[in-house]
């Protein structure tokens, strides 16, 4: 089953962006435009209806939080996309407003996207805008853009592509920055997509032997249009339809540039209606040729009058490049994360280790061996006094109401004679608190006598099966080493947020409790603090520390 990778939208528009990304397994749970008839284009395509309609430049990034954790259902963003209106930085704008709004939104983006991961540590972000935002005229503006990026915690990569090498009949260039958290993945080096330079679409390609489009009328409405609700387009008003307008006359001015047939489209940019002539030169190109022609599919819908129609094709991406980047993000940080995953269960089953509580999914004697289990190794001697206490006491009200010299002469194989008072103290909690039931969640197992974060997580995970990450010193120094994070190991990597979260990220669905065992028996017995054996180890060619002392 692929990997589905929630995402927050902002600037979504009618879509484009979303809807490549889509087809890679990045799935908007929130997505956000302030055009209304966007927003209803948006919502015609994609169901759940997640788009609203939202003055972006007077969100903050707190009601973001706000609007995502209000879906309630507990799915945690791991990426932002988004473009900003980018006509302040287009080329082809010489009348530059210093004061124009929307150059700031782009700050605005950053500012959201960094509240945004502080909250839910994203993996990345993909800022697209048009290339004139990179050139000397806006250089002070890209690198105040560029330094809030990095200050929000992100390594950046700066790449432009063309949709014409994409698949998409238009040589259309834009800018990304995609970030990718350096906290997480400080060693990911993202490579952006090359395309096809080889296989160029022209305008025949994709709109060649479709049928004449309906010329507009107010009294049109979209079921009044045959073939496709969005065939239709200007009428030909301007004699210069009739005097079959020529390619590569300049004098037809940017308001009658004419398409060739058997070249990709230059930029689609519909300002003020000034829609590209077909190459028969009689009339304008419908909104469905617009629309193949910048890549969408044929069941896509745009929603409006004939205006509306004209800036949400003009406004959005090739979804064919979005395809792109969503496909190059999935292998520089997602493919790695199911490899590992996938091969450390092999891995797990042919070299686990077996221990009795690995064999039962009751929470009751999970909970008594991960009690057991704290600062003490799983040797003979565990085992057997695992065993002891669950036959003797397979009930918290046995072992609430034990004689506590009877539970030390049980203990005192391991030298730990005070767990015995902890043992009662745990079931006494056990029945006080939950009626002798051990509970499905995290803040009340913590809150039981002697039961910390970590032995909390595992019972979860091991009992519960919930994707629940379980981080110990061994666990965290795994991480480190095949994410190569620097500093220090934390001396209580189980309280540690960001670790719980990176362990978390390479759970495999609905496989915690084989994915976590297998994390731990490789730790015992490969991973080791010193001389780990890395030649015999199952993940070590997307491990930074392997890399690292084998090249």
């Amino acid at each position: 089953m692929r990997l589905e990778i929630p995402i927050v939208s902002l600037f979504c528009g009618c879509g484009g962006m979303d809807y490549g990304l889509k087809q890679k397994g990045f799935v908007p749970i929130v997505a956000i435009d302030n055009s209304e008839i966007a927003i209803k284009t948006y919502n015609e395509n994609n169901v759940p209806h997640v788009a609203v309609k939202s003055d972006i430049s007077k969100l903050s990034g707190k009601k973001i939080i706000s609007m995502i954790d209000g879906l309630g259902n507990g799915i945690k963003p791991r990426g932002i996309v988004g473009g900003p209106p980018c006509q302040p930085f287009s080329i082809s704008n010489v009348y530059h407003n210093p004061e124009d709004p929307r150059n700031f939104l782009p700050l605005k983006f950053a500012s959201i996207m960094k509240a945004v991961s502080k909250k839910y540590k994203l993996d990345f972000f993909v800022f697209e805008n048009v290339v004139g935002l990179n050139s000397k005229k806006h250089a002070n503006v890209f690198e105040s853009i560029k330094k809030s990026f990095i200050d929000a915690g992100f390594n950046l990569f700066i790449g432009e592509l063309n949709a014409k090498y994409f698949g998409v009949a238009q040589s259309r260039k834009r800018l990304f920055v995609v970030g990718i958290n350096k906290d997480l993945y400080p060693n990911i080096e993202f490579k952006f997509p090359k395309g096809n330079k080889d296989c160029i679409h022209t305008v025949r390609d994709v709109i060649g032997g479709l049928p004449e489009p309906i010329f507009f009328s107010r009294s049109l409405s979209a079921g009044d249009i045959p073939f496709h609700q969005n065939h239709w387009t200007m009428n030909p008003k301007s004699p210069k339809f009739s005097n079959n307008l020529d390619n590569e006359n300049s004098a037809n001015g940017r308001s009658f540039r004419k398409l060739h047939w058997d070249k990709p489209s230059n930029t689609l940019a519909f300002g003020h209606r000034e829609i590209n002539v077909h190459p028969n030169g009689h009339r304008r190109i419908s909104m469905f040729e617009a629309m193949r022609i910048q890549g969408f599919p044929d069941n896509y819908k745009i929603v409006g009058n004939l205006t509306q129609q004209v800036y949400q094709v003009s406004d959005a991406l090739p979804p064919n490049v979005a395809l792109a980047i969503g496909e190059s993000i999935r292998k520089a940080i997602y493919l790695p994360q199911m490899r590992i995953s996938k091969k450390l269960i092999n891995w797990y089953k042919e070299n686990h280790r077996d221990y009795p509580w690995r064999n039962t999914n009751d929470p009751y004697s999970i909970l008594i061996a991960e009690k057991l289990l704290q600062q003490t190794a799983a040797i003979d001697k565990l085992v057997e006094v695992y065993n002891r206490i669950i036959n003797t006491y397979p009930t918290p009200w046995l072992l609430a109401h034990a004689d506590i010299s009877d539970l030390e002469d049980i203990i005192q194989p391991l030298g730990l004679r005070y767990r015995a008072k902890e043992l009662r103290a745990l079931a006494n909690g056990l029945i006080t608190r939950h009626n002798g039931e051990v509970p499905r969640d995290l803040k009340k197992l913590i809150e039981l006598p002697g039961i910390g974060e970590y032995a909390a997580r595992a019972v979860l995970s091991l009992a519960f099966g919930e994707d629940m990450p379980i981080v110990d010193t061994n666990i965290s120094r795994f991480l480190y080493r095949i994410f190569g994070l620097e500093g220090p190991l934390p001396s209580n990597p189980a309280r540690k947020k960001a670790l719980n979260e990176l362990a978390g990220k390479i759970i495999p669905k609905g496989r915690a409790r084989k994915f976590n065992l297998a994390l731990l028996d490789l730790c015992a017995k490969i991973c080791k603090p010193n001389k780990p054996q890395c030649l015999e180890c199952p993940v070590q060619m997307h491990c930074a520390y392997y890399r690292g002392h084998n090249n």
